[in-house]
C-alpha cells in the first residue's frame, strides 16, 4: 500500500511540474494575454529597449531623423505597437504584402500609402474604437522595409533592383554598377506609380548637391535612363584619365562642369593645360584651355579632350596610338610619333604643331621639346581635300569632271 500512495505522489508532483511549464493562455475576447509575447516583456519604461526590440535595428543607413510626416509606409514596413491598459502591451507588427496590418484581438486595418503620423492617427482610432476604449496607444517605426524597383535604359545592368523607401538615386545607380558611358545622365526620366512624371538632371546633384535631383522612390516607380546621340551630344575624353572613352555632354556644358562630374583623374594628369580638338567642316581647330578659362570654355559636338601626362609629352592628331607619353631627354618630334605607332594614313608628317605648357605654338618639328609639351599631327592635305576617297576615286572623279566638260563643248 505503501508503494501505491508513493507512487500517486511522485505522479501528481510530476504531473504539477508539467502544468508549471505550460503558458497559461487567456484566450476571452479582448484580453491582453491572448496577445501577449515572452519574447517582448511588457513595457515598463516606456522604452524600445526594454521591450526586447533592440533585434529590430533599422537596415538601412540614414541621413537623418525620419519624418513622420513624410515617411510613406508600405507592405513590410515594421511597426511596434503599444497598448497600456491595466497591463502593459507591445508587439511588432510587419506591414502585410495588401497594405495591412493586423493587431490579434483587435482587427485589421491598412495603412499602406499614408505618412506614418496619419497612419498613427488611423491605428489609435481603430483600437479604441474596437477594443480598449479607454487604453493609451503609441506606435513606434521599427524596421524599413525593402523592395524591387525597376531600371530601364543606359545603365550597366538594367532591371530589378533591391532598395529601401529611403535609398536615393544614386544609390540605386550604383547597384546597377553605374550609368553606360552614353547615359544622358541629365535627362532621367522617373514615372511615379501613380503615373506623374518627374524630370532628372542628376548632374545637378553631383555639381551642387542639388537632392531634389536625388530623389527617393515608392514601390512600382519605374526609372528611365536615355541615351545619348553620338553624333549630336557626345565627346571623346582620351589621355592620362581613368574613364577614357565616349561621353555625353549637357547643352552648354563647360570644360569646368565636365571636368567636376565626369572625369577621373590619376596622379599623373596634367590640368595646367587641356587640349581641345574640334572638326569645323573640313578642318580641325585645336584649342589650348587653360584653366583660367575652364569655366568659358563651351563644349561643343564632337569635340576631343586630351588630359595631358604630368611632365610628360602628349602625342595627339592622326596617329595610331594617341596619347601621353614620358619624356625623354633629347627625343625629336619624329620619336614621340614613332612611340604613338606612327601616322595613319588620313594624317601627314609634314603637318605637326607642337604646343607647349604655356599656350605658345610651334610648326617646327625641330623644335626642343619640353616637359608637357603637346605634338599634334594635323590631317594632310590630299586627306583635306578628297577626304577618305582613293587616288582611283579621286583620278575617276576628275576624269568624268573633264568628260562632261568636253560633251558640252560640242553641242
Amino acid at each position: 500500500m505503501i508503494k501505491v500512495y508513493l507512487l500517486l505522489l511522485i505522479t501528481n508532483l510530476i504531473s504539477g511540474y508539467a502544468r508549471a511549464q505550460a503558458p497559461q493562455v487567456d484566450m476571452r475576447i479582448g484580453s491582453m494575454n491572448s496577445i501577449h509575447r515572452s519574447d517582448f516583456p511588457a513595457n515598463q519604461n516606456n522604452n524600445i529597449k526594454s521591450l526586447g526590440l533592440e533585434k529590430y535595428n533599422v537596415v538601412a543607413s540614414l541621413e537623418g531623423a525620419i519624418s513622420p510626416d513624410q515617411y510613406i509606409l508600405g507592405p513590410g514596413d515594421e511597426l511596434g505597437i503599444s497598448i497600456i491598459m491595466g497591463e502593459n502591451l507591445t508587439i511588432p507588427i510587419k506591414i502585410t504584402p495588401t497594405g495591412d496590418i493586423f493587431i490579434p484581438s483587435v482587427g485589421l486595418v491598412n495603412v499602406s500609402g499614408l505618412t506614418l503620423n496619419t497612419a498613427r492617427k488611423k491605428v489609435k482610432s481603430f483600437i479604441i474604437e474596437n477594443a480598449f476604449p479607454s487604453a493609451k496607444v503609441n506606435i513606434a517605426l521599427l524596421n524599413i522595409r525593402k523592395f524591387q524597383i525597376q531600371v530601364v535604359g543606359a545603365v550597366q545592368i538594367p532591371g530589378f533592383i533591391e532598395i529601401s523607401a529611403l535609398d536615393r538615386l544614386d544609390k540605386i545607380i550604383l547597384a546597377t554598377e553605374g550609368f553606360h558611358p552614353l547615359a544622358k545622365e541629365y535627362d532621367i526620366l522617373v514615372i511615379r506609380n501613380n503615373g506623374e512624371k518627374e524630370k532628372v538632371n542628376f548632374l545637378n546633384f553631383i555639381r551642387d548637391g542639388d537632392l531634389e535631383q536625388n530623389p527617393t522612390f515608392l514601390e512600382g516607380d519605374i526609372i528611365k535612363i536615355p541615351f545619348g546621340d553620338l553624333s549630336s551630344n557626345s565627346v571623346v575624353l582620351r589621355g592620362q584619365v581613368e574613364n577614357s572613352g565616349y561621353d555625353i555632354i549637357e547643352d552648354e556644358e563647360t570644360l569646368s562642369q565636365f571636368i567636376n562630374r565626369s572625369i577621373n583623374l590619376n596622379n599623373e594628369s596634367n590640368l595646367k593645360s587641356i587640349i581641345i580638338t574640334r572638326s569645323i567642316g573640313k578642318t580641325e581647330k585645336v584649342f589650348s584651355v587653360q584653366p583660367t578659362n575652364f569655366s568659358t570654355f563651351i563644349l561643343s559636338n564632337g569635340d576631343i579632350i586630351d588630359i595631358s601626362r604630368e611632365n610628360g609629352i602628349m602625342v595627339n592628331g592622326f596617329v595610331q596610338n594617341p596619347g601621353a607619353y614620358s619624356y625623354v631627354p633629347g627625343y625629336s618630334v619624329f620619336n614621340y610619333i614613332s612611340m604613338a605607332g606612327g601616322n595613319t594614313k588620313d594624317g601627314s608628317i609634314k603637318k605637326i604643331k607642337i604646343i607647349h605648357a604655356d599656350g605658345s605654338s610651334s610648326k617646327n618639328p625641330e623644335t626642343e621639346l619640353k616637359r608637357g609639351d603637346v605634338i599634334i599631327v594635323e590631317r594632310s592635305t590630299i586627306n583635306t581635300l578628297a577626304g577618305n576617297m582613293s587616288i582611283l576615286q579621286i583620278v575617276a572623279s576628275v576624269l568624268t569632271i573633264y568628260m562632261t566638260y568636253l560633251s558640252s563643248q560640242n553641242q
